[in-house]
């Protein structure tokens, strides 16, 4: 019998989600989907109907059972599909410095050979590359963020920090445990472990200093940075 989703993880992506679905599936109280990201809310040809995703969720009595899934707040329809799908839902996303974050994409995109081709990371960034998740647009997360607001209660949705994440791991998951309202005191092996996502790799990427700068320009000329506080 299938069950009903009730966490998902909505991104961003390049920002510790990798190691938060590691850590969170350690918990005996929670369970998160095997592939990590299922992708359901984005692209429904990947399954029959939503009883087919439910049972594509090997859970037992966990507590929470649940997705995590970066393009989800990115694309524009999906904060509607998931309140259709179960209003009560709990969502978290991890937000990073734009900046950085674009950097790391880039990074990974052209690690990967995933990124069309590009002058560099202000070409492709100004170009609005990769055109399946753009780096320009992964970083507005102010209008993202608005648009989960415009479905759920702001108590249902917890903002955590990427650089929180590095500094004080131990605070930022008992944050996490304490949303999903499980055991806060439990403390996963892998709390201080750099979990990376299996494709990417350490590969060298020259980037220019200039590039970063105009990014970091870009960013602060927008109203795009949402705090914790917001």
């Amino acid at each position: 019998m299938s069950r009903k989703i009730n966490f998902i993880g909505i991104g961003v992506q390049k920002a510790g989600t990798s190691w938060l679905s590691e850590a969170m599936s350690e918990h005996p109280d929670i369970y998160i989907h095997p592939k990590k990201e299922a992708h359901f809310f984005n692209n429904r040809k990947l399954y029959i109907d939503k009883y087919h995703y439910e049972r594509t969720f090997k859970s037992k009595n966990e507590k929470i059972v649940g997705e995590i899934t970066p393009a989800y707040i990115l694309e524009e329809n999906v904060a509607e599909k998931i309140y259709e799908y179960n209003p009560d839902v709990k969502l978290i996303v991890i937000l990073r410095d734009p900046t950085a974050r674009a950097v790391s994409q880039y990074r990974m995109e052209m690690s990967r050979n995933t990124i069309e081709e590009n002058l560099g990371l202000w070409d492709a960034f100004t170009r609005g590359l990769p055109k399946y998740g753009p780096m320009r647009e992964r970083g507005l997360y102010k209008e993202q963020i608005e648009r989960y607001y415009k479905y759920f209660n702001r108590s249902q949705i917890l903002i955590l920090e990427y650089e929180e994440l590095n500094t004080n791991p131990g605070l930022f998951i008992k944050k996490v445990f304490n949303f999903l309202k499980v055991e806060d005191s439990f403390l996963p092996s892998c709390l201080n472990t750099n979990i990376k996502h299996k494709r990417d790799t350490s590969e060298p990427i020259k980037i220019h200093d200039k590039d970063i700068e105009n990014i970091r320009e870009y960013y602060e000329s927008q109203d795009s940075l949402l705090t914790t506080e917001s």
